[in-house]
């Protein structure tokens, strides 16, 4: 009952985050009438320019579970890629709770545990170590204009900080067995605390056979990373390209807010993204990137206007996606999942 209570607080609290964003913070910076005015002027060009970018978007998502799960089809990858996401935008947890998420729809589709399990681990170290480098790269592409601010350099030092820890607890694990064998038993503790937190059965593995799977499967990493790392910054650029698209299609010029400067404000809401205070990051995400582009000079209407064009170019396709997909097995009944 008091897990229960938690967790009904802690929905309570993201959602009166959101709230407290889109009907108090964003109207602060401009008004939604300026904003409705702005996105009026975007071109059928312009427009076509973005769908494509949304689409990509999309597509991208599929690439790095490939490179570890080439038996799936890109159909199945990207379902499950999209109906993934969308679970997690609305259920909260953090990344618990998405890993959860992702192995149960990773079994459906017939892949067997310990591929699931070993997928999951190599796609989420990859991903949140590059989305807190992105800031890092920003920060040196932007160093040469003199247009930081004190918290933009503080975030990005944070946020390299927190990449370069998490780097090398990954190396370690993957080069020492004695640290995997304690990463494995902290694992395996986290996971028997979220099924007793969501009334689940606890987890049938234990941390000996975590530490099994990564002396099996440690031979395909070494063959694979270069294209897990090539396939990840793909699929996550996808995303700064939609942002980039959105700030000059309701006429923001390069000379006003140049890609080095859009670049760092895409990478601080990445990281703003990840941390697990409302589902997706609705409405921090928000925030973070307006301060950020109006901090560089943005003009605040057409900022607004390109931010919240961007999150619902990202958000509303995953969320149809992802439906779609869920649709699609329903009516295909349930697979039988792999040992």
């Amino acid at each position: 009952m008091r897990r229960r209570r938690r967790l009904v607080l802690r929905s309570l609290l993201a959602a009166g985050l959101v709230a407290a964003a889109y009907a108090w913070a964003v109207p602060q910076v401009a008004s939604y009438g300026s904003v409705g005015d702005t996105l009026a002027t975007v071109s059928a060009g312009w427009a076509a320019a973005l769908a494509a970018a949304a689409v990509l978007d999309v597509l991208t998502s599929s690439l790095p579970w490939r490179v570890l799960l080439p038996q799936l089809s890109w159909l199945d990858t990207i379902g499950f890629t999209q109906a993934s996401t969308s679970l997690q935008t609305f259920v909260p947890g953090g990344a618990p709770v998405g890993m959860a998420i992702s192995f149960g729809l990773l079994r459906r589709l017939r892949v067997s545990a310990g591929a699931a399990g070993f997928a999951i681990a190599l796609v989420g170290i990859w991903g949140q170590v590059t989305i807190l480098l992105y800031p890092v790269a920003g920060l040196l592409l932007v160093l040469a204009t003199g247009r930081l601010t004190g918290t933009v350099v503080a975030i990005a030092g944070a946020s390299g900080g927190a990449a370069l820890v998490a780097g090398l607890v990954a190396a370690a694990a993957l080069r020492s067995r004695r640290i995997a064998a304690r990463l494995a038993e902290r694992a395996h503790r986290a996971a028997e605390a979220l099924a007793r937190l969501t009334r689940r059965d606890r987890p049938a593995w234990d941390a000996k056979a975590l530490l099994r799977l990564r002396d099996e499967r440690l031979g395909l990493l070494r063959r694979r990373w270069p294209a897990l790392t090539a396939m990840t910054l793909a699929n996550q650029l996808a995303a700064y390209l939609v942002l980039e698209l959105s700030l000059r299609a309701v006429g923001i010029p390069v000379r006003q807010l140049p890609p080095a400067e859009t670049f760092l404000a895409w990478a601080i809401g990445r990281v703003l993204a990840s941390l697990p205070l409302t589902p997706g990051g609705i409405g921090i995400v928000e925030l973070g990137l307006i301060g950020t582009l109006v901090g560089f000079g943005g003009g605040h209407a057409r900022v607004v206007s390109a931010v919240l064009l961007y999150r619902a170019l990202i958000v509303l396709p995953t969320l149809l996606a992802g439906g779609l997909a869920f649709l699609g097995w329903r009516l295909a009944g349930p697979r039988a999942a792999a040992p």
